[in-house]
């Protein structure tokens, strides 16, 4: 399995420049490999390959002393990211485009990475021909570098990160002996099927908007409207991060908590469509929670199961029967007089799925034996679950 470790990165302000410098780089030989497949089209009706590229790629660093002092391995990374745009327009559309050296954000490098991460002491350097000097600053143990496959060097709005991607051995699978059930929403953003929830998340959306308005106010091609389209972007990295932070601390209670997980499978750009909600979707950020959540448990050895969700808040979870209700029902009430919220329900028809797709080999957890004593009680509500940091 690869798991991806991101770390800040330290430079000087000489290496930021320097960094910059290979960036407009990398653009310009993005764009050249670029025209030269829509000129070569044009002309024979075929397109150049990965392989004829790079063999150019030589003949432009033996005649070029400026592309010659750096890696070519830096410059390889951008020859496959232009092979990668161009099958992706041929399955999903889309044509490549020219960039811009402003936009260039990020360095890939595929190939010989263990070479070029090399420890001094307590500190982590990044050395790379022709790159400045890069301290990568990790709060955790990384794994040796000989499982090292990639490196990406990336500009954000608040600083420079390092992502370090590893492939490390999958891990055995855990016996599913403590199974749970998760429906994803809107009221609320989780419900698990032992009854605990997850608050929904409400932006903070003021700073927002009023850095919004500035920029509106602002002219275009300004040097004062390029400062405040990147204090919005800093904005913007600020929640994100904090968004992601929170993620991460959610699924690994979760994977610590469960050996067995069934979740939805959400088709979630289908449901932007609905103008109504698509905002409070978008908020919820279920996708992140999904592929988090998977990254997780694989490397835990806990079996995630994706199930259909059609019609689970619509089903009894006790009897089975089909109970019609609209969206601003939060209480299912069954003829067989089973109460429950309409969230926990959901979730314990998701886990029932999902034990089916198992394969029906898992125990019914001491959960269901709970919630089947309590068909009698009026009403089933669940409680708020605190995640520890």
């Amino acid at each position: 399995m690869i798991r991806t470790y991101k770390c800040r990165a330290k430079l000087t302000r000489s290496g930021h420049e320097a960094l910059s410098r290979v960036f407009g780089m990398c653009a310009t030989l993005y764009n050249a490999c670029l025209e030269e497949r829509i000129d070569c089209y044009k002309k024979t009706g075929e397109s150049r390959s990965y392989y004829d590229q790079c063999k150019a790629l030589t003949e432009v660093r033996a005649d070029d002393p400026e592309y010659d002092n750096i890696s070519v391995q830096v410059f390889r990374g951008v020859v496959g990211r232009m092979d990668k745009a161009y099958k992706r327009f041929f399955k999903h559309g889309g044509f490549p485009r020219f960039k811009s050296s402003r936009r260039w954000r990020t360095i890939e490098i595929n190939d010989q990475c263990w070479k070029m991460l090399k420890r001094e002491g307590q500190k982590l350097f990044l050395k790379i021909k022709g790159l400045p000097r890069i301290e990568v600053k990790t709060e955790r143990e990384l794994p040796p570098n000989a499982l090292l496959k990639a490196i990406r060097i990336t500009r954000k709005p608040l600083r420079t990160e390092v992502a370090l991607s590893y492939e490390l051995p999958t891990p055995d699978v855990k016996p599913e002996n403590n199974p749970v059930g998760i429906d994803m929403g809107i009221s609320k953003r989780l419900a698990l099927s032992n009854g605990e929830t997850v608050e929904k998340r409400e932006m903070d959306r003021r700073k927002l908007i009023r850095l919004q308005r500035s920029i509106s106010r602002k002219k275009k091609g300004s040097n004062n409207r390029r400062k405040a389209v990147s204090l919005l972007a800093k904005e913007w990295q600020r929640l994100t991060e904090k968004e992601r932070n929170y993620l991460h601390r959610l699924t690994s209670e979760i994977v610590r908590m469960y050996d067995f997980i069934a979740i939805e499978k959400l088709e979630t750009k289908k449901m932007l469509g609905n103008r109504q909600l698509a905002r409070s979707i978008q908020e919820q950020t279920w996708g992140k929670f999904a592929t988090l959540l998977n990254e997780k448990a694989e490397s835990a050895g806990v079996t995630v199961v994706a199930v259909n969700p059609e019609g689970t808040s619509q089903e009894c979870s006790n009897c089975g029967a089909r109970v019609e209700k609209s969206l601003s029902v939060r209480i299912h009430r069954c003829t067989c007089g089973y109460e429950a919220d309409r969230d926990l329900n959901a979730a314990i028809n998701i886990l029932h799925r999902g034990i089916l797709i198992a394969g029906g080999k898992l125990k019914q957890s001491r959960m269901v034996g709970r919630m089947r004593e309590k068909q009698g009680v009026p009403l089933a509500r669940p409680r708020t679950v605190e995640v520890t940091v």
